[in-house]
Order: structure tokens, then sequence, then C-alpha cells
């Protein structure tokens, strides 16, 4: 897995010239939520893609502690300062990823109304 995402995923995006950064979160009764971090970008011919490049686990969404888990997450594929927009659906569960992506980089959330 890690030679494929070396390969390719990593590679790709650190050629990108920009990102659309969304995630999935399911939540749990337990201790941890587990967040996914989904990148749309055009690849260097001009080609649409999508990838996931990180599947998390965070205790009750402390905002500390999503900030850290994204900078980590975003600092090893080089995008930080190429995520434009993020993409979010109107559920308060994201709310706090929301807030913790404004500690890590500068850009617009775009809400929808709507889960997608």
């Amino acid at each position: 897995m890690e030679e494929t995402n070396q390969l390719y995923v990593l590679l790709a995006l650190t050629k990108c010239y920009f990102a659309i950064a969304s995630f999935s979160l399911w939540m749990s009764k337990g201790a941890y939520d587990v967040f996914s971090l989904m990148i749309n970008f055009l690849s260097n011919d001009r080609q649409p893609k999508h990838v996931t490049i990180g599947l998390f686990e965070i205790t009750k969404t402390l905002r500390q502690a999503l900030a850290k888990s994204l900078k980590k997450l975003l600092d090893k594929y080089g995008l930080r300062k190429k995520i434009i927009v993020y993409v979010k659906d109107e559920g308060s569960n994201l709310n706090a990823m929301t807030n913790a992506l404004k500690f890590v980089v500068n850009c617009e959330s775009f809400g929808l109304k709507e889960s997608f």
C-alpha cells in the first residue's frame, strides 16, 4: 500500500496546483470518531482525480487534536497551500472539522444544504 501511495498518489498530489478537500465522518458511541479526507484535483494532463488520502481516529472531535491530525496529513502530501475550498454538508457533526481546518489552511468553506 505504501509503495502505491509513493508511486502514484504522492507524486500526483505534489505536482497539482490546487485541490478541493472534503470529509466523511463516522461517529461512534465509543471514544473515537473516524474521519476520511478526500482530495479532488486536476492531474498534469488536466484530468479530474479523486483520492482518499487519510483515515484517522479522533477522540470526540477535539479541535486541537483534529487540527494536529489534519496538519500532519496535509503536510505529508504538500497540500496545505494548495487547498482552495473545503466542501461540506450542513451536518453539525462536521463543524468541529471546519473549525479545525481554519487553523491549518487558508481556504473558503462551501456548505451544501443537504448531506452528500
